[in-house]
């Protein structure tokens, strides 16, 4: 029984050391953006090619998570205690291994990929997503903003890869669904970037002790604050323009869907930014916003 007991916390600390639950949200990203291309274009990734994609990026993004978590294990210790999972149920070493083996295997996917779709210089998607990750972990994340903006900007990479993929084989895919992807793209760099920023208030006392130049560190809460503020006023504007032209069009339950899921709970954040005081409590606004992250995704699907 205590050794069904301990398989069962290794499992659960493994899952939770490669986010699992965001390995699902990019598995989702990926397969939500083909299946658009498909239901506007009528082609679109084969899914054995959608399948290699998808592992190959999940397995890039595992491997980054615990090389973050290797090179973090100090701040950790002061931001989240309860929840370090390196030299606790999993040796730390074991990690370093675990990350060079996802890695790896991400590249070969990356690779495998690019020669089917015969353009092997496409690799260099995954040989430099693994280089970013790796160097985020260790410089760039100390690096004032930088380190948000590369995840932002590896999180708005998602969206358009199947379209990457697929256009080398059917370039005839649409402008109006390129632009729409774009958009999704553009979503995905928003939320993810205002939801790091959300983090870095959250993490603040460890970050302090940890030397990083993050925005809550370099210029104080309230500052930090506004910013978040900012940028989801600019998520919300964002979002009006696609309200409105489903309104136009009548397509009501487009418009109620975005109202309710992805605008009412961007707004609830900016009440809650100005509400609260401790930076503890900002784990709940990052909740909503991952929230607000898979319904913008969901969209795609549903209209």
């Amino acid at each position: 029984m205590k050794s069904e007991k301990n398989k069962y916390i290794i499992v659960y600390s493994f899952a939770k050391l490669i986010r699992i639950e965001n390995l699902i949200l990019m598995s989702i990203v990926l397969y939500v953006s083909n299946t658009y291309i498909f239901k506007k274009e009528l082609v679109s990734l084969p899914l054995s090619y959608l399948i290699i994609l998808i592992l190959s990026t999940i397995f890039i993004a595992a491997g980054g998570y615990i090389i973050n978590d290797y090179f973090d294990l100090k701040i950790d210790k002061i931001n989240k205690p309860n929840e370090v999972i390196l030299e606790r149920t999993i040796h730390r070493k074991a990690g370093i291994l675990w990350h060079l083996f996802f890695s790896v295997l991400g590249l070969i996917g990356g690779i495998y990929l690019a020669y089917k779709v015969q353009h092997l210089s496409l690799a260099i998607v995954q040989l430099v997503s693994v280089f970013l990750l790796l160097i985020y972990s260790n410089v760039l994340k100390k690096i004032f903003t930088l380190g948000n903006l590369t995840i932002s900007l590896l999180s708005g990479l998602l969206p358009i890869l199947p379209y990457i993929y697929a256009n080398l084989l059917y370039p005839y895919i649409s402008i109006i669904t390129t632009n729409a992807l774009v958009s999704l793209s553009i979503f995905a760099f928003f939320t993810t970037l205002i939801r790091e920023l959300i983090k870095d208030i959250q993490d603040v006392e460890g970050d302090i002790i940890g030397d990083r130049e993050t925005i809550p560190v370099a210029w104080g809460m309230l500052p930090s604050k506004v910013i978040v503020f900012f940028l989801l006023l600019l998520l919300i504007i964002f979002l009006i323009p696609f309200t409105a032209y489903y309104y136009m069009h009548q397509q009501y339950n487009a418009v109620l869907y975005n109202v309710l899921f992805l605008i009412f709970p961007a707004i609830i954040q900016m009440f809650l930014l100005i509400y609260f005081k401790d930076p503890k409590k900002f784990y709940i606004l990052s909740i909503i916003m991952k929230f607000i992250m898979l319904f913008g995704i969901l969209f795609y699907l549903l209209f």
